[in-house]
């Protein structure tokens, strides 16, 4: 045997060490696991509309950055959305600060105004009720009962 020879003794306590630290990292692997499963965002990630040009990024710090491509006079629309989400009432709403709408507008350029823009994409300025199941994500209005469905996108 290659570790202590033939020392018994050594060996034991090398593969008690051995065990000892892979015990402690199973632990923490599996920790951050459940951690993320119970406490983390579900929504977390990249998601592209199943029927439109339209991508929601959702990050962990209540902000979502909405990319609509051909949206308003063919031109692309990037917004940052602000969000909460009620993890236990599976609901999340998104709203737009004015600022926001203002500087989209001026991206757009071509006479476009933040009211314009807030309109296009009014349809996803409410609350909704969400369901992820595995890489679908499922958001119904939370007045009206409409639907928009995201499949998850690669990064």
């Amino acid at each position: 045997m290659i570790i202590a020879k033939n020392d018994e003794d050594k060996r034991s306590r090398v593969w008690n060490y051995v065990t000892g630290i892979t015990t402690v990292l199973i632990i923490i692997v599996a920790g951050y696991f459940i951690y993320q499963g119970f406490f983390g965002n579900p929504l977390e990630g990249k998601w592209k509309h199943d029927e439109s040009d339209m991508i929601l990024e959702v990050d962990d710090h209540n902000e979502a950055e909405l990319d609509w491509k051909n949206l308003i006079d063919g031109k692309d629309v990037d917004v940052e959305l602000g969000y909460t989400l009620d993890i236990k009432a599976k609901q999340i709403t998104f709203t737009v600060k004015q600022e926001e709408l203002d500087e989209t507008a001026k991206e757009l350029g071509d006479n476009v105004t933040a009211s314009e823009v807030e309109q296009a994409i009014n349809s996803v300025l409410t609350t909704f009720n969400y369901s992820v199941d595995g890489t679908e994500l499922t958001l119904t209005e939370w007045d009206y009962g409409d639907q928009i469905i995201f499949e998850k996108a690669d990064k």
